[in-house]
Order: C-alpha cells, then sequence, then structure tokens
C-alpha cells in the first residue's frame, strides 16, 4: 500500500482520464495523442488512447493532416504518423517564449559542457560512434548514450528557439 503522503497511482491516473474527458475537446486529445507516437498508427488506435470514437478520430487526423502536425500512410487501414518537425519546431517555439536569451544561453553553455565530456570521455565527436560492446559496462555505456542523444537533441531544439528568436526579431512575426 503507497504511504498516506501519496495518492493511489491507479485513482490517480483515471482521476486525469476523467478530467481529461471532460475538459477537452476531441481535437484536443487526438493531437495530445498523435504527437506521442512514436510508430504509426491507425484512427482507432489513436480514438482508442484519446477516448473517442474512430470516426471522430479520424476526422481529427486529417484536421491535423492539414495543418502539417501529422502525416498519413497510406494503405488500409490508414495509418498516420507524428511529423517530427512540426514536434521539434513546437517544443523550440515553446523554449523561445518561455526563456529568456540568458536562460537559452546559460542552458545552452552547460549542454556544450556535457557534449564536449562525453566526446572526450570516449573519444569521438558524436553518440553513435560509441560500440557500447567495446566499453567495459555495456548498460552504463547504453546509459550514458542515450543521456548524450538527448543532449544533442536538447542543444539543437535550443539553437532553433535562439535562431526562430531572431527572426520575430527582425520581422515581428513568428512563422
Amino acid at each position: 500500500m503507497p504511504p498516506a503522503s501519496h495518492p493511489d497511482t491507479t485513482d490517480a491516473v483515471e482521476a486525469e482520464r476523467q478530467r481529461w474527458d471532460r475538459d477537452a475537446s476531441t481535437r484536443d486529445r487526438v493531437y495530445e495523442t498523435a504527437i506521442q507516437f512514436y510508430e504509426p498508427a491507425t484512427a482507432a488506435e489513436v480514438a482508442e488512447r484519446a477516448r473517442c470514437s474512430p470516426d471522430g478520430a479520424r476526422e481529427q487526423l486529417e484536421w491535423l493532416d492539414d495543418r502539417g502536425i501529422v502525416e498519413p500512410i497510406d494503405g488500409r487501414p490508414k495509418r498516420y504518423q507524428r511529423n517530427n518537425a512540426y514536434v521539434e519546431w513546437a517544443r523550440a517555439n515553446e523554449l523561445r517564449r518561455e526563456r529568456t536569451d540568458s536562460e537559452l544561453e546559460t542552458t545552452l553553455r552547460e549542454l556544450l559542457a556535457e557534449h564536449h565530456a562525453f566526446q572526450e570521455q570516449y573519444g569521438v565527436d558524436a553518440p553513435y560512434e560509441v560500440d557500447a560492446l567495446e566499453e567495459e559496462s555495456i548498460e552504463t555505456a547504453w546509459e550514458e548514450i542515450g543521456e548524450w542523444k538527448t543532449i544533442r537533441r536538447d542543444i539543437r531544439r535550443i539553437e532553433r528557439a535562439r535562431k526562430d528568436r531572431d527572426v520575430v526579431r527582425e520581422t515581428g512575426r513568428a512563422d
């Protein structure tokens, strides 16, 4: 039994699902579901997770496709995958709006220092060049490779946020 100070996980999850059903539109639920999928999914699969009908999911997936948020994959049944370029843009845009230039620069410097430390530790330029089987501990190597990949992704996002901020300053528009 969980400690008294912590809610029962099952109850907390169900309460969150009920709040989501009550407060979020079908479009919002399909959007949140679709951008979390790493593999293509059918409208029925999205509907199950988004807690809506397959027809409702299909309609919203087509709306998201029209806006470049998801991409259709032809076939029977038709499947959809998230547009990773959109996801990267959205996350960079969120950083740009939520962080100051100074905060972005500080975080970028910290991440670059970690990136360089991994380069030095493994003697290679990028995590894909590391052969975990040659390392003393495969598990540790895989954990560190994953962390290094995350650092590189975060560096790209911050650099994009900073570049997008420059565009906004120059044009007055957030394209």
